[in-house]
């Protein structure tokens, strides 16, 4: 049972009176709260001392103190620049910063190998980086370079746990991230993350012997890293399983053929040997008011709630031919590469527009968009989907301005077909959901073309930091 009760007055005292009592279940347990608090005219303080009368029929009342709270109209009605006697505040919540480095337990990073981190430590940790050394190695007469993203297009999966409890798993982490970044990412931040393999549309940075040092944040890899950006305790683990093969972390440009007619070219090669692959993390350490506090609840095993919008990636046709989901879909994002994959001689950072005249979402009976878009890419009529890309940004980081990294003339070689499904009926959020996508093209597809599907979703964690119990909640 729920009740909102709203007190109106004139004096500094506001009460309401039942006529009819409300019928309280003595087993079961209540809870009072103030949802706002609106004045007119005039604010009062509440000073120190002041109480919430609640009182049942028995006359044997209940009484509830407020804290004090002070609200100065002068200082809400001037303007910021003559508040000339407010007092500094500092932050002092966090005493000592600290990076520390941690290996993995073996030493070979060649292909299919798996590569596990742990962090075994008791303090909190907030910010983890991967560092990974290594060189460019090219058979043949071809120039060889590293794609964009190429440290994520590394690794075949990645994998953050806690406690020895899976949270997040990363299928594909190079063209998962790789999308994630043309979406999320603006100019400035692709900017700053040259050093982790990301630099679009810059080239890409090799030294001059083709040997490479990457720093890549793990928030750039862990969509859960990148939306709880808090403290964390206990055993964290990192895995990492090594791509079959290189080829989508480099691209291989042949040489003129300068050879003499009739004879045979053969076709360069490439492969990237890691050297060293290792964790920092910065351990950080609170002051004593909060270090009390945190251990207080810690060791009530009070639950922490992680929320975050996890990322699926689905190759088509996972979804054309219908299927039940139970997930609180946000963002659908389908894009095409045509013999790409697995190429070291094509750029695995582009997409095809695969003449596609259509692309919608079914929920149910509800379609989103509700009209079709009518693309046609050989006339460069595809600003309705530029426009939904664009959007994205806008509704993924709540935000007004829209800050998108690929322009409309870029849009063209890397179409990323973007649905918004955020805002909808509060029935498909909280059952079981028949989706389906209808792609509409005006030709047939290419051979060798691959179909991709992003999800993303929302996803709730509880983890209880002293039993080490994780549990989805949603």
């Amino acid at each position: 049972m729920s009740l909102i009760v709203t007190l109106k007055g004139r004096t500094s005292t506001l009460s309401i009176d039942f006529l009819t009592p409300l019928q309280l279940d003595p087993d079961s347990d209540y809870g009072l709260a103030l949802l706002g608090f609106h004045s007119y005219n005039s604010i009062p303080n509440i000073d120190k001392g002041s109480k919430f009368y609640l009182q049942d029929k028995t006359k044997a009342g209940k009484i509830i103190d407020i804290p004090e709270v002070s609200y100065d109209i002068a200082t809400i009605l001037s303007a910021p620049v003559f508040d000339v006697f407010r007092k500094p505040r500092f932050d002092e919540s966090i005493t000592k910063v600290e990076w520390r480095t941690y290996y993995p337990y073996v030493k070979s990073f060649e292909n299919n190998d798996v590569i596990d981190i742990t962090v075994d430590q008791a303090d909190s940790l907030f910010e983890g980086i991967i560092t990974i050394k290594g060189k460019l190695v090219v058979t043949g007469g071809g120039i060889g370079t590293s794609t964009h993203n190429a440290g994520a297009y590394l690794f075949d999966s990645c994998t953050y746990e806690s406690c020895n409890k899976e949270l997040d798993t990363v299928r594909y982490s190079g063209i998962t991230s790789n999308v994630r970044e043309y979406l999320c990412y603006t100019p400035e931040d692709s900017r700053h993350l040259a050093i982790a393999g990301w630099n679009y549309p810059n080239a890409s940075i090799l030294n001059a012997d083709k040997t490479f040092s990457m720093n890549i944040p793990l928030k750039h890899l862990f969509s859960i890293i990148n939306d709880h950006q808090v403290a964390t305790w206990g055993k964290q683990s990192i895995r990492f399983v090594r791509a079959r093969n290189d080829a989508n972390s480099v691209k291989v440009v042949e040489r003129a053929n300068t050879a003499l007619p009739g004879s045979r070219q053969t076709q360069s090669t490439a492969k990237i040997t890691i050297e060293s692959i290792n964790l920092k993390v910065s351990h950080l350490t609170p002051n004593d008011d909060i270090k009390l506090q945190l251990l207080t609840r810690i060791k009530a095993d009070e639950s922490m709630m992680i929320p975050f919008r996890r990322w699926l990636l689905h190759e088509l046709p996972a979804l054309t031919q219908g299927s039940a989901i139970e997930i609180c879909l946000r963002y659908v994002e389908v894009f095409f590469q045509t013999k790409k994959a697995d190429n070291s001689h094509e750029d695995v950072t582009s997409f095809d527009n695969a003449n596609i005249k259509s692309i919608r979402l079914a929920l149910n009976s509800d379609y989103y968009p509700q009209e079709r878009m009518l693309l046609d890419f050989s006339k460069d009529q595809y600003a309705d989907a530029h426009f939904n890309y664009t959007d994205f940004n806008k509704s993924y980081h709540n935000c007004q301005q829209k800050r998108s990294l690929v322009n409309f003339n870029e849009f063209k070689t890397r179409p990323m077909f973007v649905i918004d499904c955020s805002r909808r009926h509060l029935g498909l959020k909280s059952s079981t959901v028949d989706t389906k996508l209808d792609i509409e093209a005006t030709t047939g597809f290419f051979p060798d073309t691959k179909a991709y599907c992003i999800i993303v979703h929302d996803q709730i964690i509880e983890l209880l930091p002293l039993s080490g119990i994780v549990r989805n909640i949603a």
